[in-house]
């Protein structure tokens, strides 16, 4: 069984509310998706937007490393096409 095009969309819609929500150490409330804060996520809403709209008769798994500059860490992803398969969107130290 394939995830369908609305069920990708859920699945970065949801990993964009976290990151636009993202707390900080203190508790505070910072937005993520923001590019002038963010470096990686011009390249993020690009691998996003392919996910989401990709040929459903040629569906392929999105995953990979971004480089997390500002924080000297990366982002691991995988976007998954089998729901067998969950999604995964994490920061980690480099």
């Amino acid at each position: 069984m394939y995830y369908n095009q609305k069920e990708r969309l859920e699945i970065v819609l949801n990993i964009v509310k976290k990151l636009k929500n993202f707390e900080g150490k203190n508790r505070e409330i910072i937005n993520l998706y923001d590019e002038n804060l963010c470096s990686f996520i011009s390249e993020f809403k690009n691998i996003c937007q392919k996910y989401i709209k990709q040929d459903e008769n040629n569906l392929v798994d999105y995953k990979g490393i971004l480089d997390f500059v500002e924080i000297n860490k990366i982002i691991k992803y995988n976007f998954p096409i089998l729901k067998v398969n969950k999604p995964l969107f994490v920061i980690r130290a480099k």
